[in-house]
């Protein structure tokens, strides 16, 4: 059983059982095949190294373990072979030394206590095979002036650095993450947070990950000076119930959007975002709740395959400072097929969008002010969709500067001053 005792500090080999309510740390990952890499390389039970109580470094860990099977020293620094629990009342760091999680092994750090990674580097396999770091509610990691290579694999919460409350916690905290200064590099997927869990990201750089850069589902989030590049997906995409403060992010080469907000519920600050060269959209906000609110300040959505900007969503959007150029198709497009779409645009430049410069449909109505335009299309237009064909009427308030505000339906649109403030 995978149980602790808050008042003896141990360290030890406990075996794994497939019932979930002894097991229900290693549970999860036990489904998705982490048994059998187990039993390939223990050639018995399945065995964990559980600490108990107390506070330990690699060298300490190990003196107390029977076997260095589980975890061995080499002369490149330490290699983990079994899953490693670090239990609510323990603590265990990581620092100026090199981990190697074999995956293949089992090698995987299961938090439910302290883990603090501090000028180190953890690796592992690369693979579907790889091992992870993985955080239940109420643990803390703190990861600062360290790198994280090649961790994670698609298998559910196993992705490389997530956080997760399990069922068995009920409503207790959530799982805290703080990373600083710190790069993570082929990972299968960056970072993943769910319902409840807290992050705070600064000055992270994370490349080259096998799925999306990062994924923050339902979690209290502040992101500060973050480089998201060359993801396989989506570089960030934000989902579920949720408060994401963001300063500073640059998201760009990802094979996906550079951002995406989708069924997201909650305020959401953005200031200095650059989400450039990306495949499919700049920014794109689909679904949601009308109670939600996006700011979003000093964009820069520039050279991505599809639209600068993409909205269709009910949330109340506010956008300020932003250059939105040289996209694939759209500068900025208002989609209110499924609900209304309201959005304030203020101090834009839309440049040679190789469609045009503003494009709605369906329900919605947009405030702009201080619009700057230049099309980059065949045909001339600045507006598409259900406006194209009040160009001719809209386009001199457009670019006169004063505010506009444009109530569009896919019946003909109609455009009325602003209203004074």
């Amino acid at each position: 059983m995978l149980l602790s005792s808050a008042s003896l500090a141990s360290v030890s080999l406990q075996p794994i059982y497939a019932h979930e309510a002894s097991n229900w740390p290693l549970e999860t990952f036990a489904a998705n095949g982490l048994f059998r890499q187990i039993a390939h390389y223990q050639n018995r039970h399945p065995e964990a190294v559980v600490i108990s109580g107390g506070h330990y470094d690699l060298a300490s860990l190990a003196s107390q373990l029977p076997t260095d099977r589980a975890l061995q020293h080499t002369d490149n620094g330490w290699v983990l072979h079994y899953p490693l629990v670090i239990a609510p009342d323990a603590s265990l760091t990581i620092a100026d030394t090199r981990l190697y999680l074999e995956g293949h092994h089992g090698g995987c750090l299961i938090n439910r206590g302290t883990l603090t990674i501090h000028n180190a580097s953890l690796a592992s396999n690369g693979d579907n095979g790889s091992g992870f770091i993985h955080g239940w509610g109420g643990s803390h990691i703190r990861i600062e002036h360290s790198t994280l290579s090649d961790l994670g694999r698609k298998d559910y919460r196993a992705h490389g650095l997530t956080l997760a409350r399990h069922r068995y916690q009920g409503n207790g905290p959530g799982a805290t993450l703080q990373i600083d200064d710190s790069r993570l590099t082929h990972l299968y997927r960056g970072i993943s947070t769910e319902t409840g869990s807290e992050l705070q990201a600064r000055r992270v750089q994370i490349r080259d990950t096998r799925e999306q850069g990062m994924v923050l589902g339902g979690s209290n989030s502040q992101l500060d000076t973050v480089i998201i590049t060359n993801a396989h997906g989506h570089g960030l995409r934000l989902e579920g119930r949720g408060a994401t403060r963001i300063f500073d992010l640059t998201s760009q080469a990802n094979r996906g959007s550079g951002v995406l907000m989708e069924d997201y519920r909650g305020p959401l600050s953005v200031d200095r975002l650059a989400s450039t060269d990306n495949r499919e959209y700049g920014l794109q906000i689909k679904g949601g709740k009308a109670d939600a609110s996006a700011r979003l300040a000093q964009l820069t959505l520039q050279h991505n395959g599809s639209d600068g900007l993409r909205v269709d969503s009910p949330i109340v959007i506010t956008v300020s400072a932003a250059h939105i150029d040289d996209n694939g198709r759209y500068a900025v497009s208002l989609d209110g097929q499924q609900a209304p779409v309201s959005a304030r645009l203020q101090q834009l430049t839309l440049y040679h969008n190789a469609l045009a410069a503003l494009h709605t449909r369906g329900q919605g109505a947009v405030d702009i002010e201080q619009a700057s335009l230049r099309h980059n299309s065949q045909r001339g237009h600045y507006l598409a969709g259900n406006l194209r064909g009040r160009e001719f009427d809209l386009l001199p308030r457009l670019v006169s500067g004063q505010p506009l505000r444009i109530d569009f339906t896919d019946s003909p649109a109609t455009a009325l001053p602003a209203s004074p403030r």
